[in-house]
C-alpha cells in the first residue's frame, strides 16, 4: 500500500526565512525584512495564507517590525498570524499562546 504524500515546493521560501532569522540576529533589520518577505510570497503561494508554515513567517515578521519601532505593521501582522494559529491550532496550542505572548508585549 502506497500512502498519498502531499508534496509542495515553496521553492526557496524556508531559505528566505532562515536568512530572515540571521540577519535579524547579526541587526540587519532592512535585510531580513526583505527576506522574509520573499519567504511570506513562496509560502503563500505554495501553501496558502493561512497554513502554519506560512504563519510561522507572519509572526517572524512581527517580531522583526517591533524591533524596526513598526509598531502599527506589527501589531496588524501579529493579529493575522493569531487568527489564523486559532483557526488552523486552536486557542491553547503553543504557537498561538506564542503570538498572544508577543502582541500582550506590543501592547
Amino acid at each position: 500500500m502506497v500512502a498519498n504524500i502531499l508534496v509542495v515546493d515553496d521553492g526557496l521560501a524556508g531559505e528566505y526565512h532562515n536568512l530572515g532569522l540571521l540577519y535579524a540576529n547579526q541587526g540587519k533589520l532592512a535585510e531580513a525584512e526583505q527576506m522574509y518577505q520573499r519567504a511570506l510570497q513562496g509560502k503563500e503561494k505554495a501553501w496558502g495564507p493561512e497554513h502554519t508554515f506560512t504563519l510561522d513567517t507572519v509572526n517572524n515578521l512581527g517580531n522583526l517590525y517591533v524591533s524596526q519601532g513598526k509598531l502599527v505593521e506589527a501589531k496588524q501582522i501579529y493579529q493575522r498570524a493569531l487568527q489564523g494559529y486559532e483557526k488552523a491550532l486552536g486557542p491553547d496550542h503553543t504557537s498561538t499562546l506564542n503570538t498572544v505572548h508577543n502582541l500582550g508585549s506590543l501592547y
